[in-house]
């Protein structure tokens, strides 16, 4: 999935920088999951799918990468379809639900922790 628009700022030098440093750290192109060694094309993924942090971030092979980021990819996917449409929503959960906490706004996020099924 290519990056998109509101995200490619994230991933400029600093990004490359950062991943050819956990690759020599890991000693090569090793997925941290499957542990497969990768001639080239690892991914730094991020676990919390927020591009902003600096923490969270793993080296995975194209395929434990997609496996990762498939519920979060369709949920994006299937907001857009919607909006497009115009499609509304019964809540704002359910608009927002599975999606990466950083980007649901605040005032929903609040609502969803003082749901009981969301309680930690």
């Amino acid at each position: 999935m290519p990056i998109r628009k509101e995200h490619r700022e994230y991933y400029g030098r600093a990004h490359r920088e950062f991943r050819l440093r956990l690759i020599e750290k890991a000693g090569g192109e090793i997925c941290s999951k499957c542990g497969i060694e990768l001639a080239q094309g690892i991914n730094l993924a991020h676990l919390d799918h927020d591009p902003r942090s600096e923490s969270n971030r793993v080296l995975l092979c194209p395929s434990c990468h997609a496996a990762h980021d498939a519920r979060h990819c369709l949920a994006i996917q299937r907001r857009r379809k919607a909006a497009t449409r115009g499609q509304l929503w019964l809540t704002p959960e359910m608009e927002y639900a599975p999606f990466a906490e950083w980007e649901i706004p605040g005032w929903i996020a609040d609502r969803l922790r003082q749901l009981p099924l969301f309680r930690d």
